[in-house]
């Protein structure tokens, strides 16, 4: 028996029913929430200047561990970054390790940023910093002995874990239902690339020396002797997390450039420009303003000094204010982490100094839908971050560095050993394919996370 076609409405009253019932089957919408906290990290002023060696005596203005706390009911990831040069990875793991347990997450998931400020100490070497024989890097101890047994260091040691703890669980507290937002703006007049690129042949005159950084007729807007500019990357990217009433909860205020402005003119203890800017943000956009450094390892600040501290930090304000007033809302999408861990190959005078063929270096990422922070361990040159986010299946790519450990220090693209200079020297202890390889893996990591969500 053939039974007869539904009337019309029927078939649509069954088409609803259908719809419906793929709608309920389907993964709920995504809510992140998210919060913010920051602590005071300012060591005392008998700690000692690894620039000087002598104690820093005075604190020009204060250093904070700042946190972002990111939840999606499934998966807490939180950034952490320290007005500090580094992080190294023993303080990586011993940070991990106690804001973990305080939050009830994996270690692994929480990422650790330095603003590569060099008005504040390294990292604390906390037991095994898991790099050979090197305990210490060659430039926390070049001029004074190891602090771990000096008083007024090991209690900032103790300070600098405990703050951390204090912003992250603060930051959970503080965490509620939260839009992403994303806005970019041009800062080129603040940074330049400090290795310009020299001819090798074809000038008919010998050049007087090229003019530093310290005399007075100094310029970064000319390259000198028939040189021709490096890289930059121009762009601030401002990441902004809103409550439901529009309330700013947080803002992330994204470039590369050293922090360098304070150092060395002055001995005193300082959060440098980021600092400075952090603060202003935070005052013109409400909420926590956290500063993630990028690829940062061949690009300078403007200027020199206080005063172009001031400037700048009024100047990267106005233009987060600017760029908050063009941004767009990201979709949601469920928190991703993951990372992995490569060998890189050391040169030979590396080897040496440091015992062992080759470093780990960590790359990790975290993604909430359209939006990734990537991390490079050490000082990546700014060609890394390019590379990284020009390959990046996800439209948002934060490339950062400083992050997570100091694998070989000052690391570039394969042919950046050959223009030589101080990057290229002694303070690169990786071999000229290290970049490529940190690249290479970033995007595997990037890809392969894709691919997953993709599968969902």
């Amino acid at each position: 028996m053939q039974l007869a076609p539904a009337p019309n409405h029927m078939r649509h009253l069954i088409f609803l029913f259908l719809c419906v019932s793929l709608a309920c089957a389907a993964e709920p919408s995504v809510t992140i929430r998210a919060g913010a906290a920051r602590a005071d990290i300012t060591p005392e002023t008998d700690v000692l200047n690894w620039v000087t060696g002598k104690p820093y005596g005075t604190v020009l203005d204060r250093l904070f561990v700042h946190a972002l706390v990111l939840d999606d009911g499934q998966t807490k990831a939180a950034i952490l970054r320290w007005d500090l040069t580094d992080v190294g990875e023993s303080a990586r793991d011993a940070v991990r390790k106690a804001v973990g347990a305080a939050l009830g997450m994996p270690g692994e998931n929480i990422l650790v940023n330095a603003s590569h400020n060099h008005s504040a100490p390294w990292a604390p070497v906390y037991g095994d910093n898991r790099r050979g024989q090197e305990r210490d890097t060659w430039w926390a101890i070049r001029y004074m002995p190891a602090q771990n047994d000096y008083p007024p260091f090991k209690r900032w040691m103790e300070r600098l874990i405990a703050a951390s703890v204090d912003a992250a669980k603060r930051a959970s507290e503080a965490a509620r239902p939260a839009s992403i937002g994303i806005a970019r703006i041009t800062v080129s007049e603040y940074a330049y690339n400090r290795r310009p690129r020299t001819p090798r042949w074809g000038l008919a005159e010998k050049l007087p020396p090229a003019i530093g950084v310290t005399h007075p007729d100094w310029n970064p807007e000319i390259a000198q002797g028939g040189a021709r500019f490096g890289p930059v990357d121009p762009t601030m990217v401002l990441v902004s997390f809103r409550d439901a009433e529009n309330k700013m909860i947080a803002s992330i205020f994204h470039l590369a450039c050293h922090a360098v402005s304070i150092y060395p003119s002055n001995p005193g203890i300082s959060g440098d420009w980021p600092g400075a800017t952090a603060r202003t943000i935070s005052a013109a956009l409400g909420g926590e303003s956290l500063f993630l450094q990028g690829c940062a390892g061949d690009i300078n600040p403007w200027r020199r000094g206080e005063p172009a501290v001031a400037t700048m930090a009024g100047g990267l304000a106005m233009k987060a204010l600017t760029a908050s007033r063009s941004s767009v809302k990201l979709a949601a999408g469920r928190l991703q982490v993951s990372r992995t861990t490569i060998s890189l190959p050391l040169t030979p005078e590396a080897k040496a100094r440091i015992g062992t063929d080759t470093v780990p270096a960590e790359i990790q990422a975290i993604v909430c839908g359209p939006l990734a922070f990537v991390t490079l361990p050490g000082e990546p040159m700014t060609e890394l971050g390019m590379a990284i986010r020009d390959k990046s299946p996800y439209p948002q790519t934060l490339v950062l560095g400083y992050s997570n450990g100091n694998g070989v220090h000052y690391v570039g693209m394969p042919g950046e050993k050959t223009r030589g200079g101080y990057e290229a020297g002694v303070a690169g202890a990786g071999t000229d394919e290290c970049g490529a390889l940190l690249v290479d893996a970033a995007n595997r990591l990037l890809a392969d996370m894709y691919a997953r969500a993709a599968k969902r």
